[in-house]
């Protein structure tokens, strides 16, 4: 099959981009399992656009979701807005969604520093992480074709919002390893139902959580139990976990959505401008389009709205999970 290249555009929360768009070329031939983007010659973490081969078959909307479990936007908007978006009639069928649990972590590294002692707050929040650190190991071993040789070992992560998160994380990346990393349907409502149940970070067993998703009616783990626990508990879930790493690309907060077009400026909580952009770059007819994609026009003019709101918010330095 002939690969053709197809343009992500990044979208951050409360980030603009609206100028000196780069274009990256990536030699992935297709958009199938890990996505793995480590060739990527990216230097500051506001990069706009990053381009990667797709097959040139698929007339679908190709979405990356990068989350971490202990973020309250990340909990919020894939729980809410983003579920709401995916679950509309038909909207699942004109996209492929690929989500990496890793989002702002990083593994110490003598460059770059770092250390994996918790300093938890009462909110969960982990004092020792610090996000110019972050930066500079994604940009030292995600975005540049030569990584540093302890990029992702010995170790430790640094998570933050402290182990929690991260067991939250490695089952999440257990749940997409145990589904196929190219069958996302199956994985959502599990991603969504762990989420939905973080809670607080100082309690609930991960394990409890992960069965009790599982066993959840209609749910695509419900036989598959064991398998995801056994992933969880071995080497198998240090290995899901350390593919979302890979994954990860630098970028300045989360949740981070890429999306397979143009657009200066996205939030997991505006949805509608998410559906608005990716029924905008829908390659199929017009008949097969969702009705989720009826009112684009009020949906784009929404956008434009909460474009101007994030402006606002940046000044404010509204973000919480950068």
């Amino acid at each position: 099959m002939r690969a053709t290249t197809t343009t992500f555009t990044l979208f951050m929360p409360l980030i603009v981009y609206a100028q000196n768009q780069a274009q990256i070329s990536v030699t992935n031939q297709q958009l199938r399992g890990p996505v793995l983007i480590s060739d990527v010659f990216v230097r500051e973490h506001n990069i706009k656009s990053v381009e990667v081969a797709t097959p040139e078959s698929t007339e679908k909307v190709n979405l990356i979701i990068l989350t971490e479990s202990g973020c309250p936007d990340c909990q919020e908007s894939v729980a809410g807005p983003l579920n709401d978006m995916i679950t509309s009639p038909g909207f699942a069928d004109i996209v492929n969604v690929r989500q990496f649990s890793f989002g702002n972590h990083y593994f110490v590294t003598k460059k770059c520093g770092g250390t994996g002692a918790i300093n938890q707050t009462a909110s969960g929040y982990n004092l020792n992480y610090n996000a110019d650190t972050r930066h500079c190991w994604a940009n030292s071993c995600i975005n540049t074709a030569d990584p540093m040789d302890d990029c992702f070992e010995p170790g430790p992560i640094v998570t933050q919002h402290g182990p929690k998160e991260m067991e939250y994380n490695k089952m999440q990346a257990c749940a997409q390893k145990v589904a196929g990393y190219d069958n996302w349907q199956p994985f959502w409502p599990f991603l969504v139902c762990t989420e939905a149940k973080y809670g607080s970070p100082f309690n609930s067993n991960t394990a409890e959580t992960a069965t009790k998703c599982a066993e959840e009616e209609g749910s695509y783990y419900q036989d598959k139990v064991s398998e995801l626990l056994e992933c969880y508990e071995g080497s198998d879930g240090e290995e899901a976990l350390l593919q979302m790493a890979k994954n990860t690309f630098d970028h300045p907060g989360t949740p981070t959505i890429l999306v397979n077009g143009d657009a200066p400026v996205l939030s997991g909580f505006w949805a509608d401008a998410v559906a608005a952009e990716v029924c905008s770059q829908y390659g199929g007819s017009e008949s097969s389009s969702p009705p989720a994609c009826a009112g684009l026009l009020e949906k784009q003019r929404k956008f434009i709205y909460e474009t101007e709101k994030a402006i606002e918010g940046i000044v404010n330095g509204n973000v919480t999970c950068q």
